[in-house]
């Protein structure tokens, strides 16, 4: 995966760093993108780089072609919230089950993982957004997402 930020100097118009995330395959990111952030960006470069522009908090964005990754920090370099936006991410197998069971005749058209958090490198809500057609009918699933002490994501409709 490639992380080469041309600069670490804040958009003064934004108030905020945006990232293109250039990933060795499509997924990789997503896969779990607060650990890449915490493992391939330097609040505290970032903060120096940045010293003496009278600024208590900051916004980095990270950015993939699937979607981004928002984080805020304090003045500190202590992450204050971030949020997670991906479109047309594969679901687990299970959750595919499970969604066209329950939804006989119809098909999945888009899906969407979104995941937010307060102060923590873990999200605190997590859930997939499934619209399904059959026909000219359309309708939306929600899918609220749980992580077990393995990590492991499980996905139960809504």
């Amino acid at each position: 995966m490639e992380f080469n930020p041309t600069s670490l100097e804040i958009d003064e118009s934004s108030n905020s760093l945006t990232f293109k995330v250039s990933e060795d395959y499509i997924g990789q990111f997503h896969a779990n993108p607060l650990k890449y952030a915490k493992q391939n960006f330097s609040i505290a470069d970032f903060i120096e780089a940045n010293q003496g522009k009278d600024f208590n908090k900051y916004t980095v964005t990270f950015v993939t072609s699937k979607g981004t990754l928002r984080v805020h920090y304090n003045e500190d370099g202590e992450i204050t919230s971030s949020s997670q936006r991906f479109i047309d991410v594969n679901l687990p197998y299970k959750s595919i089950v499970e969604i066209l069971k329950a939804n006989e005749g119809y098909k999945i058209i888009s899906t969407k993982h979104l995941a937010y958090s307060k102060s923590s490198w873990t999200p605190d809500k997590e859930y997939y957004k499934v619209k399904l057609e059959n026909g000219k009918n359309r309708k939306n699933v929600k899918m609220n997402i749980s992580r077990n002490a393995s990590g492991v994501a499980v996905a139960t409709l809504e």
